[in-house]
């Protein structure tokens, strides 16, 4: 059967209808498709962070909400708020939420984040930037909402260098992983838009640059299984 993504000015509506019918299944997938190993490399994420008592972290397409439960896991004194298009996938991370929790999760927008300038010491993101109509649109309203050195760290799938390596995890990523999701749910093309979303996405270099081209200070990258799965960890610059 062949799959054809949606078109840029469909993507959002698609992104949002598709994960909400998901969501109940989301982490489940996510667990068998990475053997659990998203779940470390979440935990990285956070740690790139750097936060500090009272700083205050977005995690932008926040999903269920594996990302903004980790950042008050290892920072406590932190104010984390969790955004997501989905309200299905909101739903779920506000079930998981503690009963003191700091997160506060909102129905929202990567292309148009409601909130002030210089507002987050880090923002975070966890395999949505691949969902965004423009990323370099999503790029400009990261770093509008930044502070001055604040940081940016984004995990996403990337490119495998190695020839070999790179025709394994094609069959795995475009043949595996969607018989996989249809597994848990028949007849769900999301299963489908998850790797072939990865074709136009650029790669790891490609990512960067446009990083720096945006603003990003600096830009440092990441590489998981051979560059499967790679996180990017850029800086706002500090006004001098």
């Amino acid at each position: 059967m062949t799959y054809t993504l949606p078109n840029t000015e469909d993507k959002s509506n698609y992104v949002e209808e598709k994960f909400d019918e998901i969501a109940q299944k989301y982490d489940r997938f996510n667990d068998v498709i990475t053997f659990g190993m998203h779940r470390y490399w979440k935990r990285f994420v956070v740690r790139q962070t750097g936060l500090r008592v009272d700083d205050e972290c977005l995690d932008l397409c926040c999903g269920t909400g594996d990302i903004s439960r980790e950042i008050l896991r290892q920072h406590p004194d932190c104010k984390v708020t969790g955004l997501d298009f989905s309200a299905e996938m909101l739903k779920i991370a506000e079930s998981k939420n503690s009963s003191n929790s700091r997160i506060q999760y909102l129905q929202g927008d990567a292309m148009n984040i409601p909130f002030p300038d210089a507002n987050f010491d880090a923002v975070t993101i966890g395999y949505g930037l691949r969902n965004v109509p423009d990323i370099n649109g999503s790029l400009r309203e990261i770093l509008r909402v930044l502070k001055p050195g604040g940081v940016l760290v984004s995990l996403d799938v990337g490119k495998v260098r190695l020839p070999i390596i790179a025709e394994l995890n094609n069959f795995y990523f475009f043949h595996v992983v969607p018989l996989i999701g249809n597994m848990l749910m028949p007849g769900q093309e999301m299963f489908q838009y998850l790797p072939h979303s990865s074709l136009k996405y650029p790669n790891q270099e490609l990512l960067k640059r446009m990083m720096l081209e945006i603003g990003f200070q600096q830009a440092e990258i990441h590489d998981f299984i051979f560059g499967a799965s790679t996180v990017h960890v850029a800086y706002k610059p500090v006004i001098n």
